[in-house]
């Protein structure tokens, strides 16, 4: 089918949601651009009914209209209008008529628009996005059509979304099936099915003549691909299958790779034959200061960010994500845990999935499916997370063997796997004792506890016991079972399910070498997915470190930010990421990070899921004379540490590869040099640098431009990055775009991300723009004050 994308021109209305879409109740219109998050800009406030978990965004109604032309000629064919991604509940309305219903906010759909179409004339399409039943999510949604919307025209037969599957059962050998949909009378065709590889050269083809019935027809052509280049983490070679009806100039092209997977108890997973262990992260769906807009070029940025730091494996957490994303994936090597749902029947939030569940579940886990399984990132299928109804409840392990078959009768070739993580008796009462008991982080004597609390824990320790018996049925079709926050389960279920897979589908960054030590002594755990790789919009605070602080499992208001992955929400690596670079391999100096100092001496509670509030920074004004705290990450059997070329100490590295040492600082160099066997080896440095002159714009490459992403940093006169400083910056000049998004990593900011201002954080923002004109280069001029002089960086971009 050929594709017209309608991201352009699009009117746009919002509501709050006290009344409905009458002319009174809209709030504002304006002119928009898909992809379109309405929330994002939305006011956060203490009282937000998405609550600390959404971020303390707003929810709302959005309405967006556009006009269309369908020629004279077009009547007779097939329109089809698909929808990428639109979250709230959706209505597609078309020339007045509601054309359909979709309710889950992550799936792929498309309405068919041919019955209700005027031919030669405009026609008036009218989307309504309702994302008033809050709460309805764990983490930030966004709200709208948040991914891009095409409209499809096909001829009397033609090739409809996800028609085509290519499969790879060995490295030598393509099937494609290719479905065939007549609207008209039964009529013989030639299907053409070419194969072309990167370079655009064809290497494969071979034609049949099928007689096209009405309804659907499905053709099976089998192809021998010796010689062909295999897909994989290093090379992802990506080959196109293209698929025409002859005698109408209908074609559908697919990418895809040439590859094969398993999965063994002896050998874990291997791609093309090779042992492959899976260094993971969950992401979310949002792209931090764009909300959840599925712009290609951040979706491009964030993988080849992953891939920089040693991951090659993402989890989709805990929906589908963008096709923008698994693209990235494909072109980068990046291998793809491909997930559908949160939750089933049994709810976790008043307005989520669980009530649409029961009669769409079908629906949205074969448009994953569908949608998905051309792409060779793809590995696995997860049903679910931490799902309510893992304890056998509500008919748990009936949905569960439902679900495995419907993805099994869609594509046989990856595995099906589902996040599962311990029971939790009595939710509400337990969660509240713990707090109330744990929270300040102080030891507890157990004498105090209460006695329902005492009874609790002895039910807990029961299912704790029997956690494996109690999940078996629960877990008995998947084919790997994914194990949340359960690593020292591994040794203990792998020899009480000894057919058993496993999977480590989420862990605590402050665990990361214990579980990875965990992970590489089983070749039946396949891998680790941590919580998480990349910062995210919601879970508020999950992340935090308090000092001399009482804190609970989330924050109150201006927090907005999960604050746990090993890169912040602008994609710069935080110390937990340095952390895992040295232990996956990919760095082998130490990595020297600082305890700011305000919070020396102050009794530290760090949150399971957080990292101490350390920065990799020597620089820090008002500070000198004064004990710091050195938090040193290093492999190495001891480190020296010099300041300003005088040795200050040489210390053991612990178990931990974080050595502490408390010293004087002094403005100047600090240098930690690794010894191993005695030998001095790799060493790295910080220095303490002057105050800023001037702020540096520099563009992030990518191959995806639909974006353009700048990094804004204050430097001084020595082109050093001024991490202490806090200007507030604007943007002064803009020509041939406009912002995106323009924001920081800082957890408790209470800026707007969709303004032209900000107030750095670490001394550096990120700036994203949106070209008026892609062919043309835009200008911007950014400026700042930092109370002593004006601060100004220029880019243009091409």
């Amino acid at each position: 089918m050929k594709v017209q994308y309608l991201d352009k021109n699009w009117k746009f209305s919002y509501s709050t949601g006290t009344a409905y879409l009458d002319a009174k109740g809209l709030a504002y219109k304006k002119q928009v651009d898909l992809p379109h998050d309405f929330m994002i800009g939305t006011e956060r406030t203490p009282d937000s009914r998405t609550e600390g978990a959404g971020g303390f965004f707003q929810g709302g109604i959005g309405t967006y209209e556009k006009k269309f032309l369908i020629p004279a000629e077009g009547k007779g064919k097939q329109f089809l209008l698909l929808i990428e991604g639109s979250y709230g509940n959706t209505e597609v309305w078309i020339n007045g008529n509601l054309a359909t219903l979709h309710h889950y906010g992550y799936t792929e759909f498309f309405v068919e628009l041919t019955k209700w179409l005027k031919y030669g004339e405009e026609n008036r399409l009218k989307i309504v996005v309702e994302n008033t039943a809050l709460p309805n999510s764990r983490w930030y949604t966004g709200s709208g059509l948040y991914r891009h919307v095409c409209l499809l025209e096909g001829e009397q037969v033609y090739l409809a979304p996800w028609s085509v599957f290519v499969r790879t059962p060995n490295l030598e050998s393509i099937h494609v099936d290719a479905v065939l949909t007549n609207i008209g009378e039964e009529k013989e065709h030639t299907i053409v099915l070419k194969i072309q590889n990167q370079e655009g050269k064809e290497v494969a083809r071979e034609a049949q003549q099928v007689v096209c019935q009405r309804g659907e027809t499905t053709c099976h052509f089998d192809l021998h691909a010796e010689g062909m280049t295999a897909w994989s983490l290093e090379t992802p070679y990506l080959y196109t299958a293209q698929i025409a009806v002859s005698e109408t100039g209908e074609r559908k092209e697919v990418s895809f790779g040439v590859r094969t997977i398993a999965f063994t108890r002896e050998e874990g997973f291997l791609l093309n034959g090779n042992p492959v262990k899976l260094q993971g992260g969950c992401i979310h769906h949002d792209n931090g200061i764009v909300g959840s807009c599925a712009y290609s070029a951040m979706e491009e940025r964030k993988v080849r960010l992953l891939k920089k730091s040693g991951y090659n494996a993402v989890r989709t957490s805990h929906n589908p994500m963008s096709t923008a994303l698994l693209d990235a994936c494909d072109r980068l090597g990046m291998l793809v845990m491909d997930e559908a749902f949160d939750q089933w029947r049994a709810k976790k939030n008043y307005g989520d999935y669980h009530l649409y569940f029961e009669d769409h579940w079908q629906e949205d886990l074969g448009s994953m499916v569908m949608r998905d399984r051309n792409h060779p990132s793809v590995i696995m299928y997860s049903i679910g997370n931490e799902i309510g109804e893992r304890d056998g409840s509500g008919d748990g392990a009936k949905i569960s063997h439902e679900l495995c078959e419907y993805v099994r009768k869609m594509d046989s070739t990856r595995a099906v796997t589902n996040g599962v993580c311990a029971i939790f008796l009595d939710a509400g009462e337990f969660g509240g004792i713990l707090a109330n008991i744990f929270g300040s982080g102080e030891a507890v004597d157990l004498d105090s506890i209460p006695k329902e609390m005492k009874e609790l824990l002895r039910q807990t320790d029961y299912v704790t016991e029997h956690w494996g018996e109690i999940t078996a049925d629960f877990v008995r079709d998947l084919d790997v079972v994914g194990y949340n926050y359960l690593d020292d389960r591994y040794e203990k279920d792998g020899n009480d399910f000894p057919e058993r897979l496993i999977v480590g589908t989420e862990s605590y960054p402050r665990m990361m070498k214990q579980v990875w030590e965990r992970t590489m002594a089983h070749s039946y755990v396949l891998g680790d997915f941590t919580w998480t790789a990349f910062d995210y919009l919601g879970e508020s605070g999950i992340g935090h470190a308090f000092y001399d602080q009482k804190g609970g499992l989330f924050c109150e208001y201006p927090w907005h930010l999960g604050y746990c992955g090993d890169y912040d929400l602008c994609g710069f690596i935080r110390p937990q990421g340095k952390f895992r670079r040295l232990l996956w391999k990919k760095e082998t100096a130490p990595v020297i990070t600082v305890l700011r100092p305000e919070h020396f001496g102050k009794k530290e509670a760090v949150s399971a899921w957080g990292w101490a509030d350390v920065t990799e920074s020597y620089s820090f004004p008002g500070f000198e004379g004064k004990e710091i705290r050195l938090d040193i990450y290093s492999d190495a059997d001891e480190v020296e540490i010099r300041i300003n070329g005088i040795v200050i100490d040489r210390v053991e590295v612990p178990e931990t590869y974080i050595v502490q040492k408390n010293v004087i600082y002094e403005p100047g160099v600090i240098e930690v040099a690794n010894y191993r066997d005695g030998k001095r080896m790799e060493s790295s440095s910080l220095k303490t640098v002057g105050k800023a002159s001037a702020l540096r714009l520099t563009a992030a490459r990518t191959d995806a431009n639909d974006v353009q992403i700048v990094v804004v940093e204050a430097v001084d006169s020595h082109g050093e990055r001024v991490p202490y400083d806090c200007s507030k910056i604007s943007v002064c000049t803009l020509e041939n775009a406009r912002v995106a998004g323009f924001g920081t990593g800082n957890p408790v900011s209470e800026e707007n991300f969709t303004t032209d201002t900000c107030t750095l954080y670490e001394g550096r923002a990120l700036l994203v723009l949106e070209k008026e004109d892609a062919e043309k280069e835009c200008r911007v001029v950014v400026t700042g004050n930092d109370a002593l002089w004006i601060l100004t960086g220029e880019l243009k971009i091409k």
